[in-house]
């Protein structure tokens, strides 16, 4: 991978880490389903106008919007949602943790339905070790007693089922359209769709709570988190392609974690970080490089 490859994967786990920090501290100012709106339609309209400046169009075919609408629900509206309910109670180091699950659950998902994505006895084995890696970030202790800490887990843990289902969606039904179109489109309807929900749950939103602190978190979630993040990430896929993306999943644990230290003086537990270790162990044999590089070690000169 090349250097200008790595300073993207780097600045998009930068960016990403640095998102459950705002998610952590919005849901302080604002309702869950609210801060996710707010997500959504600013980062939506961000896209739109980066669009229209470069004198792109949108697709008008209905198969599209539909498409782009379940997309909304598996890749927007669920995993942010869950996230952000769940850091009412979590930290934000904790949540980027459990959701860098992602991969292990797209693993199965992924040879469900992708004929192409079989399940091989390396991607099995990376899985069961990042299951292990999870139940020592959680705790046994969890299945003693039900609390609003564990249930917060759990919803994280969901969100990244969701976006492991949300990756093979966009693989097997939107693939032939330009990815700054799926982008942009899924966020427009997501924030349609989302909208009720809010008023019927959270009510109208109040313009008081608009202050410098929310809407520096408004513009770190939604303007750099999502919408920069978007445009970076699809860099990255050009630059160096998926195997290397997944990357991204080992890398942004630390910074949240890092980030949560720095300006919030929250320390993840020696247990927490044990489990991180072993779930960035199962990433990697996902992955594979790890095989490659010690097979390449090993080959006769």
């Amino acid at each position: 991978m090349s250097n200008k490859a790595w300073y993207f994967l780097i600045s998009l786990s930068f960016i990403w880490g640095g998102s459950f920090y705002f998610i952590g501290e919005g849901v302080k100012l604002v309702p869950p389903l609210t801060l996710v709106w707010y997500r959504i339609f600013f980062a939506g309209l961000t896209l739109y106008l980066v669009i229209w400046w470069t004198r792109g169009v949108l697709p008008k075919q209905l198969e599209f919007w539909i498409k782009v609408s379940i997309m909304a629900g598996l890749n927007n509206i669920v995993p942010f949602t869950l996230i952000a309910w769940g850091q009412k109670t979590i930290s934000g180091g904790l949540a980027a943790i459990l959701n860098s699950n992602t991969a292990f659950a797209a693993v199965f998902i992924a040879a469900v339905f992708v004929s192409s994505e079989k399940l091989d006895i390396r991607r099995v084995i990376g899985t069961l070790v990042g299951i292990l890696g999870v139940i020592l970030v959680i705790g046994l202790d969890v299945l003693n007693e039900i609390t609003l800490t564990s249930l917060s887990q759990l919803a994280v843990l969901l969100a990244s089922v969701s976006y492991a289902l949300a990756s093979v969606w966009g693989q097997t039904q939107l693939s032939v359209y330009e990815p700054k179109e799926i982008a942009c489109g899924t966020l427009l309807v997501g924030s349609v769709i989302i909208a009720p929900f809010v008023l019927f749950v959270d009510g109208v939103p109040e313009l008081t709570v608009f202050k410098l602190k929310l809407i520096l978190i408004i513009f770190g979630l939604s303007i750099v988190g999502t919408a920069l993040a978007y445009v970076v990430y699809f860099r990255i896929l050009e630059l160096a392609g998926a195997s290397n993306l997944m990357l991204v999943t080992v890398i942004v644990p630390v910074f949240a974690i890092l980030i949560d230290a720095v300006l919030l003086g929250k320390w993840i537990s020696m247990q927490t970080f044990a489990g991180f270790v072993v779930i960035s162990f199962g990433l990697l044999l996902i992955d594979g490089r790890i095989f490659w590089t010690i097979a390449k070690k090993l080959k006769p000169k």
